[in-house]
């Protein structure tokens, strides 16, 4: 399947040709090669009655286009905010021709943001990308991700429940590719902290794997740091914290390159806090997988990687420690 994005826009007031807007959504081939704008095509969707924004600036939109495997435009996902609370829609052409809302996100979800992006990724390699909705606020950003097979927008996002509102668990979610096989995983926060000097971290980043119903918590870390070879290596350093409820042993992973066997770096030295644990001579060109124990980490920790490789080569390096949660 092949797909097209777009960036964040503001909808203007002014009406819309909606004739125009159908010959847009009907273009073949594919919708970023014909310079659609997106804007005018979701602008007369916008949830008035529902977001009541007070200004035109108020009124903000992100949108993506799916297509089908000959690359015709089959669907619309598009996100809406009035700089506060925000919604989701689907528009798709009935049999006619005309343009209609085939989802709206029900309402007890809980959509906050003053601008939302939209983009999608096949997570699990199935030629069906999923739809990732970013809602983005000042503190952090609220990831929803959906699964759309032409006629309804099935939500896999991990949520929590509270006072009869349903609100995402994932705070700036991140896609990774933590073990080479299956579909990608997802890592996020969920709670926003700024622990004061010296104090731990209350939590930790979480893993999610999709699985029947979604995607699922399968574990946490202390830290997720991508590397690159063609950084200088005094800029390959990530700081973390130990959390309040963290027992050793502690252990480090790392994920050289990709599914595919690129982007591999052929050495690389690790070190927490200046102790070297993974040794240049561990890491090769044929190394996918090493992991090393941590011997012990303190409440503020740094791990610095210097890499030897080819410029596009990258080194995944994981923190994690012995405490279970979900």
């Amino acid at each position: 399947m092949s797909v097209t994005t777009a960036a964040s826009v503001t909808l203007s007031t002014g009406s819309r040709v909606f004739l125009f807007l159908l010959c847009l959504l009907a273009v073949v081939p594919a919708a970023h090669d014909q310079g659609l704008d997106l804007q005018a095509l979701v602008d007369p969707f916008y949830p008035i009655d529902r977001l009541k924004p007070t200004t035109p600036t108020e009124r903000q939109s992100c949108a993506a286009v799916l297509s089908g495997p000959a690359g015709s435009p089959t669907a619309v996902v598009a996100g809406f905010t009035n700089r506060s609370s925000g919604a989701i829609r689907v528009l798709q052409r009935t049999a006619q021709g005309a343009l209609e809302v085939a989802f709206d996100n029900p309402e007890p979800w809980v959509l906050p943001g003053t601008r939302c992006t939209i983009r999608l990724r096949d997570v699990d390699f199935d030629d069906r990308p999923e739809v990732f909705v970013s809602f983005h606020a000042v503190r952090a950003t609220a990831g929803w991700i959906f699964k759309w097979d032409g006629t309804t927008l099935s939500n896999l996002t991990p949520t929590r429940m509270a006072d009869g509102r349903i609100a995402s668990l994932l705070l700036d979610p991140a896609t990774y590719d933590l073990d080479h096989r299956g579909p990608l995983e997802i890592i996020a926060a969920r709670e926003v902290e700024r622990p004061g000097p010296g104090a731990r971290s209350r939590a930790p980043a979480f893993v999610y794997r999709l699985g029947s119903a979604g995607f699922e918590v399968d574990g946490s870390l202390l830290v997720v740091a991508a590397y690159r070879a063609d950084v200088d290596p005094r800029s390959n350093s990530r700081s973390f914290r130990l959390l309040q409820d963290s027992q050793g042993p502690f252990r480090l992973r790392i994920v050289n390159g990709d599914r595919a066997g690129n982007h591999r770096v052929t050495g690389a030295s690790v070190t927490v806090n200046e102790l070297t644990v993974v040794e240049s001579g561990d890491v090769t060109g044929s190394t996918e997988f090493a992991s090393a124990i941590v011997p012990s980490l303190g409440v503020q920790n740094h791990v610095t990687a210097t890499l030897i490789g080819p410029p596009d080569a990258t080194l995944l390096v994981l923190v994690e420690d012995a405490v279970e949660r979900r």
